[in-house]
């Protein structure tokens, strides 16, 4: 080999050996700082990415607390318009309610009303019938009538004996009645005429009225005329029940 091949591969080496020297002084901090910012870099990668999969989880539990909150707020919501319709329901049941028994108590009060005009005009019209029926028998007061009055309390006298005995017996008349009319009657209710008492009552107007233990016997015009009215007034009250 030649002086200069020599030389050549001499200086060579020696520009390895610089460059391998330079090398391991200088490129290797440069290296081991590349490498630690390499390794910053790729930390603050993985903190970045743990922040931003931190904050997706942060806004998924908000997107779900939202949801929550939706459904919540639409449930009240329905619950609130349940119980206002619910409320609204009963308002309305409990005014109609108080409309309907308003109107029972109007018609009540209007049927009342109607009952005492009719027991009114029905009071009226029966003491009209008895002041009729008092004033034409007063006006055929007579021996005829005395005796139809008399034969039929004997009759009803009669029948109610029936059922037992009449004593004591209390005959009442308009006037002092003669002992003939006395003893009819007494025989009739079978008692003594001595057992049969008397009284004068100028209220009979006519006739005569018994009182014995088995009930009362009115052949008087008074009483004919109470039970005419009495009649009336029972016909006048089913006609205004059938009509109310």
């Amino acid at each position: 080999m030649s002086a200069n091949g020599v030389t050549f591969l001499f200086e060579a080496a020696n520009f390895l050996l610089l460059a391998a020297v330079l090398g391991w002084i200088f490129f290797r901090p440069i290296r081991d700082a590349l490498e630690r910012r390499r390794s910053e870099l790729e930390s603050e990668q993985r903190a970045a990415t743990d922040a931003r999969s931190e904050a997706e989880r942060a806004l998924h539990d908000a997107r779900a607390r939202s949801t929550a909150l939706n459904d919540s707020l639409e449930e009240l919501r329905e619950r609130v318009q349940r119980e206002a319709e619910t409320e609204r329901e009963q308002l309305v049941a409990a005014a109609r309610a108080q409309a309907q028994r308003e109107r029972e108590t109007l018609k009540e009060e209007f049927v009342s009303l109607r009952r005492a005009q009719a027991r009114s005009l029905t009071s009226d019209a029966a003491f009209a019938a008895r002041e009729i029926v008092v004033r034409l028998l007063e006006k055929m007061e007579g021996p005829d009538l005395d005796h139809a009055l008399l034969a039929a309390a004997c009759r009803e006298l009669a029948k109610l004996r029936c059922a037992g005995s009449l004593a004591p017996v209390v005959v009442e008349s308009n006037r002092p009645l003669d002992d003939a009319a006395l003893a009819a009657l007494a025989e009739a209710a079978g008692v003594a005429p001595a057992d049969a008492a008397h009284r004068v009552d100028p209220d009979l107007v006519a006739g005569v009225r018994i009182l014995t233990a088995r009930g009362l016997v009115d052949a008087s015009v008074a009483g004919l005329a109470a039970q005419a009215e009495r009649v009336l007034v029972s016909q006048l009250d089913r006609e205004n029940s059938s009509h109310g």
